[in-house]
């Protein structure tokens, strides 16, 4: 049987081993959250996390479609395709004809509409909607494609649903020094090809 010292000294050394596992897993969680904070803070920085707590991941989808993943998505890749570029690009431009600015922003990427909309507001105010059309070609299919081989004529039976962006070069017709300019596509997860630049 212990005595009052002894059983006084054995709560005493019970308590201190209680308060050192305390402050050893205060100290440990401290260290993990705040390892957290840093990541999620880069992460937040890059435009890959919400900026407010809980600071939530973004999904690749939503990095795809808000133009702040820049890599391959796989789930992109394998959606099959429902509209071809060469069908974007038709719309595009019978609506550029048409004077129809709102139908021809509707032909681009979804991070890229508010800045070709303005531009090409501005291009019709100034009278250069004509120019314009006289630069592009009248069919996408009169461009040409990168291919690691060649340049080369040909999208009409290009793959594209194995892939999330093609390009296409063509020559401005009033350009004196025939410089390629090139037209970008990208896919979006619907399966339409929609215009990044031009």
């Amino acid at each position: 049987m212990d005595t009052p010292k002894q059983g006084r000294r054995r709560k005493l050394v019970s308590f201190a081993i209680i308060l050192i596992i305390l402050i050893a897993f205060v100290t440990f969680a401290a260290i993990e959250v705040n390892r957290w904070w840093q990541v999620r803070k880069e992460y937040v920085k890059m435009g890959f996390a919400e900026d407010k707590f809980p600071y939530r991941m973004y999904t690749e989808r939503e990095l795809v479609e808000t133009g702040r993943w820049i890599g391959e998505s796989q789930e992109l890749i394998n959606t099959p395709t429902r509209v071809r570029p060469e069908q974007t690009y038709a719309i595009f431009r019978q609506a550029l004809m048409d004077g129809n600015m709102d139908k021809a922003v509707d032909c681009f990427v979804k991070n890229r509409k508010e800045e070709w909309r303005k531009s090409l507001y501005e291009i019709k105010e100034k009278e250069y909607l004509k120019n314009m059309l006289n630069d592009l070609p009248e069919k996408l299919e009169d461009t040409y494609f990168y291919t690691d081989d060649i340049t080369g004529e040909g999208t009409k039976d290009r793959d594209l649903d194995h892939t999330t962006m093609s390009s296409y070069y063509y020559i401005s017709k009033n350009d004196p020094e025939r410089m390629a300019q090139t037209m970008t596509f990208l896919k979006n997860f619907d399966g339409d090809w929609l215009i990044e630049d031009l």
